[in-house]
């Protein structure tokens, strides 16, 4: 089967699975496995391999997340049952108020995904929003993508996250300079696509059923109506929620620290599959610190907690069976050898390479990976920056975020939104972070340029002659600041833009689906 025509199967695959959804209101879970089986058709997949493969997607999602989503659910489950989570919110509008709250996600999301997977922070934190929503009547969806995109910005960019420590070392980067850099680029990108995008979102969705908004008074007065005689500090919740990622973060550090057999066996407990263990230990100490504030036997409160996921469950396993499916086609090799046939610029084809592949595979993580294995050995060659070409493969990673990616469903149940609302929150608020970022990587790699690249080329060549060079194909360049000004920051400029804007129009393409109006 030709390249393009697996390209071809994939996209119909996509476009199959959103109609279903959308259009004929199939579940989300049952229309991805029919997805999958239909795809596997379309690729020739023999039968036996086409049920293996469907099989083992489940089961791999379920083993990767399963355990993680469960313990993360009692665990909210436990500070809700007990009045934590209020007592949270309460603080958190009393601190900032319901218009600042986005603030405060989008920072708190921002930091604690540098330690922690994106995945089961976004399970321990989520709770924050829905009862912030709950209680200022305003939509879910401005929290959610203020949260979200200070998760994913880090998730994509900042070391000691998995993804970009893999892409770092690949390139053979300077780890101290590529982390600099990667603050530099996410933080206005998680700003933009998570602070301002989440408070547009929530002005645009904030009027309740009966019409009138809630001031934060109001939503105070009405937690504190509700509340239990006996209740949690909001610093017994804070303790609680961040407890998890303390111990992630402590088993990912001591090893630096300490290589005693008896710390390094605590360390991978507590950090295995996605933290499974450290997850275990915070429901055992949330149980014993607020049990006295919970009249529920825990068999109760365990239940209904699995029960309120247990779509959940069945939508991400789905979900990595209809992304098997897509890796065993090989559509990220088939996408990986069209863009490097291309002849364009090493960090352009990082880009461009890093967003398909996280749109067809899924997992930026992945698409992180897999992208740096396929350009690194291209750096030499090309005589390009291993830190500006990194820092291009970890933005791909924020690009498109669409129904082949596990977080896209965990962000659209655990919240209740539809299809439209998460394309609006999820795929459109790291679509902002990532042109951001892709800007904010234009202006940064102008500074390198000018006090660091070009220095280092007047070791090799004179700077008159290198002046001479530019000029002969750009007269107007007559000083060093003009090679800046003239070529590199136009060119990096254009190069996020430009990517950012194919992004929209593929975007701008499905978005008559979305609405239903196609």
């Amino acid at each position: 089967m030709s390249n393009g025509m697996i390209i071809a199967i994939f996209f119909v695959s996509l476009f199959v699975l959103l109609f279903g959804i959308i259009k004929l209101k199939m579940d989300s879970g049952v229309m991805m496995l029919i997805t999958a089986l239909f795809t596997g058709i379309l690729l020739g997949m023999p039968a036996k391999d086409l049920v293996s493969t469907v099989a083992s997607g489940f089961g791999n999602m379920m083993a990767a997340l399963g355990i993680v989503v469960g313990l993360g659910s009692i665990l909210g489950g436990i500070l809700a049952e007990s009045g934590a989570t209020d007592q949270l919110a309460l603080a958190m509008l009393r601190k900032f108020g319901s218009k600042k709250a986005n603030v405060a996600l989008n920072a708190t999301g921002y930091l604690v995904s540098i330690p922690v997977f994106m995945g089961p922070a976004y399970i321990i934190l989520n709770p924050i929003c829905t009862t912030l929503a709950k209680h200022t009547k305003k939509n879910v969806i401005g929290y959610t993508t203020a949260l979200v995109v200070g998760l994913m910005c880090t998730h994509c960019l900042v070391i000691p996250t998995p993804g970009p420590l893999a892409v770092a070392g690949s390139m053979g980067a300077n780890v101290g300079l590529f982390i600099l850099y990667s603050l530099i680029i996410s933080l206005p990108a998680s700003i933009c696509g998570g602070t301002l995008y989440g408070n547009y979102l929530t002005k645009k969705f904030s009027t309740n059923t009966d019409g009138a908004d809630v001031t934060d008074n109001e939503a105070i007065a009405e937690i504190q109506k509700t509340q239990k005689a006996v209740h949690p500090s909001a610093g017994t919740a804070i303790f609680l929620i961040l407890l998890p990622i303390i111990l992630i973060l402590f088993a990912t550090l001591m090893p630096y620290a300490t290589q005693a057999a008896f710390i390094l066996n605590i360390c991978t407990f507590l950090s295995a599959s996605n933290g499974v263990g450290a997850l275990l230990l915070s429901v055992l100490v949330a149980w014993v610190m607020l049990r006295k504030y919970i009249d529920k036997a825990p068999s109760k409160i365990f239940a209904s907690s699995l029960n309120d996921v247990g779509d959940v469950f069945f939508i991400l396993a789905a979900s990595g069976s209809y992304g098997a499916i897509i890796s065993a086609s090989g559509i990220g090799n088939v996408l990986g050898s069209f863009v490097s046939a291309s002849n364009i610029p090493l960090f352009v084809m990082a880009f461009i390479m890093s967003v398909l592949l996280k749109a067809a595979l899924g997992s930026s993580a992945t698409a992180l990976v897999t992208t740096a294995s396929l350009v690194a050995p291209l750096l030499e060659s090309t005589g390009a920056n291993p830190i500006i070409v990194g820092l291009a493969v970890c933005l791909g990673g924020l690009g498109i975020c669409l129904p082949t990616d596990g977080a896209f469903w965990e962000v659209k149940e655990f919240n209740g939104l539809s299809m439209k609302e998460t394309f609006i929150a999820h795929t459109g608020g790291n679509l902002i972070a990532c042109v951001v970022g892709s800007i904010a990587m234009g202006i940064t790699a102008a500074f390198a340029n000018y006090f660091i690249l070009l220095p280092l080329f007047e070791n090799f060549l004179p700077l008159n002659e290198l002046i001479a060079a530019f000029g002969s194909f750009m007269p107007f360049i007559h000083t060093k600041l003009d090679i800046v000004l003239f070529n590199a920051l136009p060119f990096n400029l254009l190069k996020g833009l430009v990517i950012g804007f194919v992004t929209m129009l593929v975007y701008k393409r499905i978005s008559p689906l979305l609405k239903g109006t196609h």
